[in-house]
């Protein structure tokens, strides 16, 4: 009787479109069994087309919660490990600072020149630079030129630019100079070129001397190596 009422189930459920294996995850059967039970039952083409359609398109149905789900989990899993990582930074001696400050200019400050400089498009880069410089050793932002560089499509913007980092930096615009602009043609578009605010150039005033102290500690960084 059980096998019988089963049967009945499924057969009903294949004629209203259900497929061999659902029907089999449902009724808690073996895909023979249901296979065996609706294989006389003909679907209909709009029943062929959706039965086709779960199967390929990850947004239908049970496929869609089964990938909200899973991408749940995944910004879940992102965002823990970000936490995480917070966590392990903890506040930062000064010395921590000092040498974070030495690699960050060791990788892209300014080599071949006569004062310590460093130019960068993140924010957050160029707002460590100056406070490494403040921390470390007591260089106010009233001792720094600042210089915007940016490509030539940017020039009728290139005020709204300057306020930008201006603000930012929290710089008085009178402390930046002539801006530089690049004549080469961008090959590729921006997806957002709203949030392109150019390359900003920080300069140390009479800072000769620094320079080649800053050169000592990379080479004492580097000589850790051996």
């Amino acid at each position: 009787m059980a096998k019988s009422r089963e049967k009945l189930k499924a057969r009903k459920l294949r004629r209203l479109g259900r497929s061999i294996k659902e029907i089999a995850e449902t009724l808690k059967i073996s895909i023979g069994s249901v296979s065996a039970w609706c294989k006389d039952i003909e679907l209909t083409q709009n029943q062929i087309i959706n039965l086709q359609k779960r199967r390929t398109d990850p947004f239908y149905g049970k496929k869609l919660d089964y990938f909200l789900r899973k991408k749940k989990e995944f910004e879940e899993k992102v965002f823990n490990l970000k936490q995480e990582g917070i966590r392990e930074i903890k506040k930062l001696t000064k010395r921590e600072i000092f040498l974070i400050g030495v690699a960050l200019y060791w990788a892209e400050g300014f080599k071949k020149d006569h004062q310590v400089g460093f130019a960068n498009i993140d924010v957050n880069m160029i707002k460590f630079f100056l406070y490494w410089l403040k921390v470390s050793f007591n260089i106010s932002n009233t001792d720094l030129i600042f210089r915007l560089t940016a490509n030539e499509s940017y020039k009728e913007k290139i005020r709204d630019l300057e306020k930008f980092w201006s603000s930012e930096l929290n710089v008085p615009l009178s402390q930046f100079s002539k801006p530089f602009f690049q004549k080469t043609l961008w090959k590729k578009r921006y997806e957002r070129p709203n949030s392109y605010h150019g390359v900003l150039r920080v300069k140390v005033k009479k800072s000769v001397n620094l320079l080649r102290k800053i050169y000592g500690y990379i080479e004492g960084i580097s000589l850790n190596l051996n």
